[in-house]
């Protein structure tokens, strides 16, 4: 259980929470994704370094949790008058106010947020005290199952991770996505020289750095902030670009490989470095 919630459940709240609105509250939350991605598929994540990363986790999600709450509630009790437009310094933290009942973007991210830290308290008391009553339930036997599809779909994102790293080098080509192109490249000519399939994995290490980089940058340059001219002509002259409603579909195509293509990495660490161990060393 403890795997499904470490690599599975918790990184995809956090994830939801980050996209729910551009801000530095969500980015810290798109930090602990890229940690936990990062992180737990590696051997002995499961002991001291879990805690030191879940418990920041918990008490990050707390305080959001009741400082979003107790915003909610001055505003409220102001008379619904304070809008978020009003201080920009408000947006950029992350406060929001209920805008519309029919898409109440503010208590999606509330419950986001005490999701997180449900999940993160509930995987520290499987790690320590385990939950062996569950073992032959009905929700047991799911995990069971999750956890068994989970190790086929390793072996599958390892099969479908360069067509992935092609996807994100070429869907909307600067120089971001450029390292990806040439890794792509320099694989293939790998694989047909030597016909070994394994090839296209040899930059794996170090790709898998650059996409956490490459996310982390993407979602600073999303933040509402008004960048300088100088920085703006920098952002796109390297590739960076805002992600909208008229967004280009190469943008968002190049967006979603590109943290599909961190997901799958990271999972498929153990299996990845497995193979490669075996056949090249």
């Amino acid at each position: 259980m403890g795997s499904f919630l470490t690599g599975f459940a918790l990184p995809l709240l956090l994830l939801t929470a980050s996209l729910l609105n551009w801000s530095l509250i969500s980015h810290v939350d798109l930090i602990a994704f890229l940690l936990i991605q990062y992180t737990a598929p590696k051997i002995g994540f499961r002991f001291r370094r879990k805690y030191l990363l879940l418990w920041p986790v918990i008490i990050f999600s707390l305080l959001v949790f009741l400082s979003q709450v107790a915003y909610l509630v001055i505003w409220a009790v102001g008379g619904y008058k304070q809008s978020v437009g009003d201080a920009w310094w408000l947006k950029l933290i992350g406060f929001m106010i209920i805008q519309s009942w029919r898409s109440p973007t503010v208590i999606y991210f509330l419950v986001t947020q005490l999701l997180v830290l449900v999940v993160a308290l509930l995987d520290i008391h499987v790690n320590r005290f385990g939950l062996v009553p569950w073992r032959y339930t009905c929700w047991g036997h799911f995990l069971t199952v999750v956890e068994q599809l989970g190790s086929h779909l390793k072996v599958a994102s390892c099969l479908l991770l360069p067509a992935i790293q092609l996807v994100v080098g070429i869907s909307h080509p600067s120089w971001i996505s450029l390292p990806f192109f040439i890794g792509s490249c320099i694989g293939l000519v790998d694989w047909s020289l030597t016909s070994n399939f394994l090839g296209l994995f040899r930059l794996w290490k170090a790709l898998q750095f650059y996409a956490g980089f490459s996310i982390f940058m993407l979602y600073v340059y999303q933040l509402p902030i008004e960048f300088s001219s100088m920085l703006q002509w920098i952002a796109d002259f390297v590739g960076l670009f805002k992600i909208c409603s008229t967004s280009e579909w190469t943008e968002i195509c190049s967006s979603v490989s590109l943290v599909l293509f961190y997901i799958m990495v990271c999972t498929s660490f153990i299996t990845i470095r497995l193979i490669l161990f075996k056949d090249f060393s």
